[in-house]
């Protein structure tokens, strides 16, 4: 199987993209695709919910930012994702996030961490199972433009068994953590990471993400991550393929 940069990298957006695909058709959500751009209007709060995924270098970038207005009205936020360096688009209405890392982990790449004794992770397979997720990842994460948590903004449990998998890890009975996969292209596509702020230094956020890196061991894993969160993907296995760019427009 081809491992180049090009290659993966067309992966984790082809990836990320049947994700919002998946959630868009299992809900019943607005959706639009194509050749070049992903989109769909998933909630009406919160930055990460409604993305459209970037899938090739665009001919026209008012024809793609069109096109996501088109399905996500203004007023509703919206994020776009870029493999490829994007113009600038403030004087479109964009608010640039920043240019976040996508890594890598192949298969064997790193053995698998320790996982705290007192850590039980439980995949998610129903409605109050996805409310335990979403609600630990908005106060985990944390996402601000989503607190107070409410059932209905972020998810729906009609994606529940099939490509997408969520996981929650608990101590003592209490939800610490979280993470989510998606496998499609190939890759095991890694999202959807948070601990509880009490819960950080303890090992549990690594091991959700390796439960999530591993769902199919016999593929690689991709992410988007932060900078500050790099050194943790490290110890997984993960290196820095690239810089992508994010857009935010409200």
């Amino acid at each position: 199987m081809t491992t180049t940069l090009d290659t993966i990298t067309d992966r984790a957006a082809r990836s990320m993209a049947d994700r919002v695909i998946h959630h868009a058709t299992a809900a019943g959500r607005p959706l639009h695709r194509d050749n070049d751009v992903v989109v769909a209007w998933l909630g009406d709060r919160g930055m990460f919910v409604n993305a459209a995924v970037v899938l090739t270098p665009p001919a026209d970038w008012d024809e793609v930012l069109g096109r996501v207005a088109e399905v996500v009205p203004h007023g509703i936020p919206a994020t776009l994702i870029s493999p490829y360096a994007t113009p600038d688009l403030t004087e479109r209405g964009w608010q640039l996030v920043g240019h976040p890392p996508l890594m890598a982990r192949f298969p064997g790449a790193a053995a698998a961490p320790l996982i705290p004794p007192e850590l039980h992770i439980h995949e998610v397979v129903d409605q109050p199972g996805l409310a335990v997720f979403e609600r630990t990842l908005v106060d985990g994460y944390p996402m601000p433009e989503l607190q107070p948590y409410e059932w209905g903004r972020f998810y729906d449990e009609r994606v529940l068994g099939g490509p997408t998998r969520l996981w929650v890890g608990f101590v003592d009975g209490r939800p610490v953590a979280t993470g989510a996969v998606h496998i499609a292209a190939d890759v095991n596509h890694v999202e959807m990471i948070a601990t509880l702020d009490g819960a950080r230094g303890h090992g549990h956020g690594s091991a959700v993400t390796w439960t999530a890196t591993t769902a199919d061991p016999s593929l690689p894993a991709v992410l988007i991550a932060s900078d500050p969160g790099r050194p943790v993907y490290e110890r997984l296995g993960y290196s820095t393929l690239s810089r992508w760019t994010m857009w935010y427009r409200e």
